[in-house]
């Protein structure tokens, strides 16, 4: 359908932006990049920008990933999704020290939108991530327990638990997580795709979960 789309309206910024995101989701991160750049060379955008910098992370080019996102948080430096993903990102290429101050900066966004809705699993999720990326495993653990208690059976909320507990070396705790995320409805493809949990591929479970149809 946005093949269509682009065919009526080549010039329409979001729609390529869509297909790149698209992309994202089935884990085909390599042909989302044009797609994107197409879609940021006719606007640059906040999607636009978010979407290139995902298809970079999950090719592995964090760099490239991290410029992104420092692109789309020029755009919008209130979405405390965006210095996560740049924090991310940083800390995924090796920069721990450069990932600290997006990181803070995206809990304490978060933590200012759950004065709004304090049981948003999603925010609680996102939290318990950037806590543990910075190494605060009480503050990871606390959160995410919140984010499984409103949001257990959301299947994001899960990849962010398999993160949380992937970061915080409990790794028999992520490939469980893994394999409820699979359960939620994600594919083996796309959880192979998440390079994020390729120090989890030498163990038994998770070997199993990935010949999992």
């Amino acid at each position: 359908m946005y093949a269509k789309g682009i065919q009526i309206a080549p010039e329409w910024y979001g729609t390529y932006s869509n297909v790149g995101a698209i992309y994202n989701q089935m884990g085909q991160y390599e042909k989302a990049i044009d797609p994107l750049k197409k879609s940021i060379a006719i606007r640059p955008s906040y999607p636009g920008y978010v979407n290139l910098g995902g298809a970079y992370f999950g090719l592995g080019k964090f760099a490239d990933a991290a410029n992104a996102y420092e692109e789309a948080a020029k755009l919008d430096p209130q979405q405390y999704v965006i210095w996560g993903n740049l924090g991310d990102a940083l800390f995924s290429s090796g920069k721990k020290d450069q990932s600290v101050a997006p990181l803070r900066k995206a809990a304490e966004l978060a933590e200012g939108d759950l004065k709004v809705n304090p049981r948003d699993p999603d925010v609680l999720s996102s939290l318990a991530g950037y806590y543990s990326m910075l190494g605060d495993r009480k503050h990871a653990l606390l959160y995410l327990g919140q984010a499984l208690q409103y949001g257990h059976n959301d299947k994001d909320v899960l990849l962010d638990a398999a993160s949380v507990y992937n970061h915080l070396g409990e790794n028999s705790l992520a490939v469980e997580f893994l394999a409820k995320m699979m359960q939620a409805g994600y594919t083996a493809d796309k959880i192979r795709s998440l390079h994020e949990f390729d120090n989890l591929a030498s163990m038994p479970g998770y070997q199993q979960l990935m010949k999992s149809k």
